[in-house]
């Protein structure tokens, strides 16, 4: 799949949908090649979802670097703002965004630079405080009040970064499978070189392949509690495919870093707007027992511990999912 950057203009200007990037309009072209031929029931429903999901992406040059993403609901509704996880996409939420739209919300679901369908930063400016810079000048280009902000895993520090620079952006927050991570020096050295083996050397070939069962039983064994949908792996393990190595790699050495990982307790106490953790008791990647104290920080903070759930919530219980936020942000 390609990942060229096209020419499009560096300010923040939405693109029309029939441009898009390269891997955008490739992926487009594979899937309607496939639902002209010969499916199955199963198949074929699977890909029409797929091309719904894909005719409603939109584009936006961020920072110079063209942006995949989505919106739904009313343009009035209060902004609620979807951030993906490492090394995933905007179709991660495809569950969520409809609705949450249906409850009223505009809710925008976008791809980190080098993520899903966004273009690769010639940069390398895979860095939080990077992420977290785009998600300011999106915010300001599609002009966005003040937001209510959802993140999944490593979105949540971009998240939390954006909240400490930009207070007066959040209505409120929402984390899911995110926890307070100690530094460790050993780690710090040996986890990105291993992330870097498994994610770019071992899954990435494999899923280009075709091979996604491979990175379905690994989801199954390590990371969740529960049985995804078929439908739904094959679409999450599309972002494997997207995905620049790069983005992987230097994010990886972000979250090893001390200043980091010692700046999400300082950056958490200093959010006076409501704010909710929301952790999977059988995460083993963040880790409820580093979650729940993480709250104590929070001047408005919540915390809820989803009983057998890993760290894949948006596929493992999407629908509990949706209920968690309509509560929360009808509360707020």
């Amino acid at each position: 799949m390609a990942s060229q950057i096209d020419q499009l203009p560096e300010s923040a200007m939405a693109q029309p949908e029939t441009q898009g990037t390269a891997k955008y309009r490739t992926y487009c072209a594979e899937v309607d090649a496939a639902l002209a031929g010969s499916l199955s029931t199963n198949e074929r429903k699977r890909l029409e979802h797929q091309r719904h999901l894909l005719s409603r992406a939109k584009f936006i040059t961020v920072n110079g670097v063209v942006h995949h993403y989505q919106e739904a609901g009313p343009a009035d509704g209060a902004p609620l703002v979807l951030i993906h996880g490492w090394d995933c996409s905007a179709f991660w939420w495809h569950h969520i965004i409809d609705p949450l739209a249906g409850s009223g919300y505009r809710v925008i679901s976008y791809d980190l630079k080098g993520h899903g369908f966004s273009d690769p930063d010639p940069n390398e400016g895979y860095t939080v405080a990077g992420f977290s810079a785009d998600l300011r000048t999106l915010a300001d280009a599609l002009n966005l009040k003040a937001q209510h902000v959802a993140a999944f895993s490593l979105g949540a520090f971009v998240a939390l970064d954006y909240a400490d620079k930009h207070p007066d952006q959040i209505r409120s927050l929402t984390f899911f499978n995110f926890s307070e991570l100690p530094f460790n020096t050993f780690a710090a050295k040996l986890v990105p070189g291993v992330l870097d083996t498994v994610f770019n050397r071992i899954l990435r070939p494999i899923e280009r392949r075709g091979l996604w069962w491979i990175p379905y039983i690994y989801a199954l064994t390590v990371l969740s509690k529960n049985t995804a949908p078929v439908n739904d792996v094959k679409l999450a393990t599309l972002s494997l495919r997207c995905c620049d190595p790069q983005a992987v790699r230097v994010s990886a050495r972000e979250l090893s870093r001390r200043e980091i990982l010692q700046a999400v307790p300082k950056q958490m106490a200093g959010v006076k707007q409501p704010t909710l953790l929301v952790a999977g008791a059988g995460d083993p990647i963040m880790r409820p027992a580093a979650a729940a104290p993480l709250m104590n920080h929070a001047r408005q903070g919540t915390y809820l511990e989803v009983p057998k759930c890993g760290h894949l919530i948006l596929f493992e219980l999407p629908e509990q999912v949706v209920q968690i936020l309509r509560l929360f942000l009808k509360g707020t």
